[in-house]
Order: C-alpha cells, then sequence, then structure tokens
C-alpha cells in the first residue's frame, strides 16, 4: 500500500511479493521517495530488501508504465515472482454490474465474470474458485463493457495470470506474475508492466498494441463482420441524424428495406397459407384419428397449391445474424453509453425505466412491454399450420418470453426489435391488401 492511498485506490496494482518472506507488502506502506512530472517513485524497505515502485505517466492518454525494481541487500538470495494484482470490487453506476476477470491467453481472451465466479450453481455445488493461466499472457485485468483495466507484462511469453474469487460472486482479484526469478545478494533485478485504464476505444486500444483490442466483444468470429458493419452505419446515420436512438430507428428501416423483396415473397407465401386455412382444417378433422395421414394429405395439398409451409420462418431467421450483430454493436459501442433517446429514455446502452412501483422495486419498462403487444399483433396475422391448440399456445408463450427476456436488455436493442417489429406489421397487411385486391 503506498502512503496516503484510501482504501479504493489500494485495491489497484497491488505488489504482495510474498515470496520475499517480509509478508504480504499489499497491506504494508511504501513512503514516498522522488516525484517529477511524469513520474512518481515509492519505497519500502526490510531486511536490507528495497522494492521501488516506479510509475511513469505519459503525456495524455489513459496508459503508463509501472517499473517494479527490487534490490537484494540481504546476506542471502531471494527469488520474488514480480507480481502485480488488482481487485475487483462492487462499484457504483450500471457500467459496473457486469464486471468480469480478463486476460489475453494464448491468443484467447478468456473472461470470468465476477457475479457467478466461485458461487455455488444447481448443477455445481463446488465452482471453480481458482483459474491458472500459465505463460503467453498478453494483457489480464477486470473488464466491463465500456471500460477497461489491464496490466500488460513486459515479456508476454514468459508471464502468468491468476483470477480468484475472494468473496464468491461478489468480489475477485486478477494477478499477473513471471515465475520466480534469484536474486542474489548485492544484485538487484526488475520487471516493467505498461497500465492501462480507459474506455473501450478502438482507436486508442489498437495504437496501445499487446491485443488490448480483443477487449472489445464484438462477438462469434462469423458476426464480427456484421458487428462492425453496424457500427460504422450507426455513426454514419448519427453524423446525420445527431440521436442514437434516431439512428437505430434508420438502421432497423435500411435493414428491413434490403431484405423487402425476400420478405415479401414470403408474406405472399403466408398469405396463401392464409387462403388454404379452411381446407387444412377439413384434412385435420378428416384423419384427426390418424396424424400419418393427416400430414401427408397436407403436404399433398402444399404442392397442389405450390405453397411453402416454413417460407413464414425465413424471414425471422434471417435476422437473428442481424440481431446478434447489433447486440454487439450496442454493447461494444461507447458512444452509446449516456446517450439520450426522448423523455424518460436517458441511456441506450442500458435498459430504460419509466418508473419503479412501490414496495415492489420493480421497474416499468415500457419499450419492452410495447415489443411484447406488437409481437402479439404480428403473431396474430401470421397463419399457423400447427395444432390450433399449439398455435394459440404460441400465441401467448412467445410474447411473454421474448418480453420477459427483452426486460433486462438494452434499451437501444430493445428499440430496434421493435421498430422491426411494427414495420414488418406494416408490411404484412399491405401485401395481404394487394393480394386481396388482385384476387
Amino acid at each position: 500500500m503506498l502512503t496516503g492511498e484510501t482504501d479504493s485506490q489500494a485495491m489497484a496494482l497491488l505488489t504482495p511479493l510474498e515470496e520475499l518472506g517480509l509478508g504480504s507488502l499489499a497491506e504494508r506502506s511504501f513512503e514516498l521517495e522522488a516525484s517529477t512530472d511524469r513520474t512518481i517513485t515509492f519505497r519500502f524497505e526490510s531486511g536490507g530488501v528495497v522494492v521501488r515502485k516506479a510509475y511513469e505517466f505519459e503525456a495524455d492518454g489513459y496508459a503508463f508504465a509501472l517499473r517494479l525494481r527490487i534490490e537484494n541487500g540481504s546476506s542471502v538470495a531471494i527469488a520474488p515472482r514480480f507480481g502485480v494484482e488488482w481487485l475487483a470490487v462492487p462499484m457504483q453506476g450500471t457500467d459496473f454490474h457486469d464486471q468480469a476477470l480478463a486476460a489475453l491467453h494464448e491468443g484467447s481472451v478468456n473472461r470470468v465474470p465476477v457475479a457467478g465466479f466461485g458461487k455455488p450453481g444447481f448443477f455445481d455445488r463446488n465452482p471453480t474458485r481458482v483459474v491458472e493461466m500459465n505463460h503467453e499472457i498478453d494483457w489480464a485485468g477486470i473488464d466491463v463493457p465500456y471500460f477497461l483495466r489491464a496490466v500488460i507484462p513486459d515479456q508476454p511469453a514468459l508471464a502468468n495470470a491468476r483470477f480468484e474469487t475472494t468473496e464468491p460472486g461478489r468480489t475477485g482479484r486478477v494477478q499477473v506474475f513471471f515465475d520466480p526469478v534469484e536474486i542474489p545478494p548485492a544484485q538487484s533485478a526488475e520487471r516493467v508492466f505498461r497500465v492501462y485504464a480507459g474506455p473501450k476505444q478502438e482507436q486508442g486500444l489498437e495504437a496501445l498494441g499487446a491485443g488490448l483490442i480483443r477487449a472489445i466483444n464484438l462477438g462469434y468470429t462469423w458476426v464480427v463482420p456484421l458487428t462492425r458493419s453496424f457500427h460504422w452505419l450507426l455513426q454514419a446515420l448519427y453524423s446525420v441524424v445527431p440521436n442514437y436512438g434516431a439512428a437505430i430507428i434508420l438502421l432497423t428501416l435500411l435493414v428491413r428495406l434490403v431484405m423487402a423483396p425476400l420478405t415479401t415473397r414470403q408474406m405472399r407465401s403466408m398469405e396463401r397459407m392464409r387462403a388454404l386455412a379452411p381446407k387444412l382444417e377439413e384434412l385435420r378433422t378428416k384423419f384427426a384419428d390418424d396424424k400419418a395421414k393427416q400430414s401427408e394429405a397436407m403436404m399433398s395439398l402444399y404442392r397442389q397449391e405450390g405453397v411453402n409451409p416454413l417460407g413464414g420462418c425465413l424471414p425471422m431467421v434471417l435476422q437473428i445474424p442481424v440481431f446478434i450483430g447489433l447486440f454487439y454493436a450496442l454493447q461494444s459501442s461507447i458512444e452509446l453509453r449516456h446517450s439520450p433517446f426522448l423523455g424518460w429514455i436517458t441511456d441506450l446502452s442500458v435498459p430504460e425505466s419509466l418508473f419503479t412501483i412501490p414496495g415492489l422495486d420493480i421497474p416499468v419498462r415500457v419499450l419492452p412491454l410495447l415489443m411484447g403487444v406488437s409481437m402479439v399483433v404480428q403473431q396474430k396475422l401470421t397463419p399457423m399450420q400447427a395444432d390450433p391448440a399449439q398455435a394459440k399456445m404460441m400465441l401467448v408463450v412467445m410474447p411473454v418470453m421474448m418480453t420477459v427476456m427483452f426486460y433486462q436488455f438494452p434499451s437501444g436493442l430493445v428499440l430496434y426489435w421493435m421498430v422491426s417489429n411494427v414495420i414488418a406489421i406494416s408490411h404484412q397487411l399491405w401485401v395481404g391488401r394487394r393480394l386481396r385486391a388482385a384476387a
């Protein structure tokens, strides 16, 4: 601990160095030795061993260097591991609800959410409390959706990382350290750790290197190009309409416009399905006791009329990659943080809340509820070829399930899905009117 630190400051960049046999230096006070405009050096000495921690700051930016030097003035050899530790603790604000211990190990990002780390689950009564990663550590630290605190070792190939829960499901620590190095008497050794503590902005992270750009979660490999495309398109639309909520609505319109030809063909197929409904009901009644013959007769009718019974599912399937790409674009775009839309929707990166029900502490979220209503309307307009009882259940179960799931989603994402449903409903009504007029 550095002299004059508060409890919250002491949680950053601790150097326990317990292998020196001096106890945990994370709990000991370092004295200020020297200070310049860009460098602050702290010193600790015990039993002839001197530990120096020099913080070297750049002129601007969110990165700095931590130079850890150990001098052996004792009469015996010592073998420090040159470790740095950072604690993850509960913090105020929605940005820190999704804290994770993270590391870039052997080219892959390993994330362990603090909220579930070490907590017993329904299927796992003895959860893992420690995660070890040996060598090939480019960086390790604490990750939240829009910010990163990372330690970058000077020799990644030799560095190790360790995640540990200190209070299961609530707090944890991440350590970056090296294998023990022997320092004979009258000798010294040092390691330099670069440190980044700031926002996940692509240009800044790319410039720093060390794979820090990988901290921005763009989703699965196959969806990364789509995520980047949406991020670029959102910025382009925002430059025209300086409101991210309006930009999301315009993006939704563009996506629907691109998909319109295919969607129109599928909707026409669905309307033909609607016209076949009386004949399908006759077949269900006629072959009520023989499901095999019922299915065979229905498929024969579909072929005769040139109707694809699964045609109405395709537009929804095609929306899934779009939804996933936009989800990661919203999660990874720091520009959306604290970005308002209108009225009570003051932050598109988190769930909106009109008010909280007194006594129950349940937030009333308008967008998810409107989205659920739009799904009910959409389901009613969609011809069902399933059993009527199942169709009726889906009319209730699907909207309710989606509303519950979306209730905790960022309001920008819910806005996209709701607007997409409204456009789909309008499109379906327009196609239906055109077909009926042509009949």
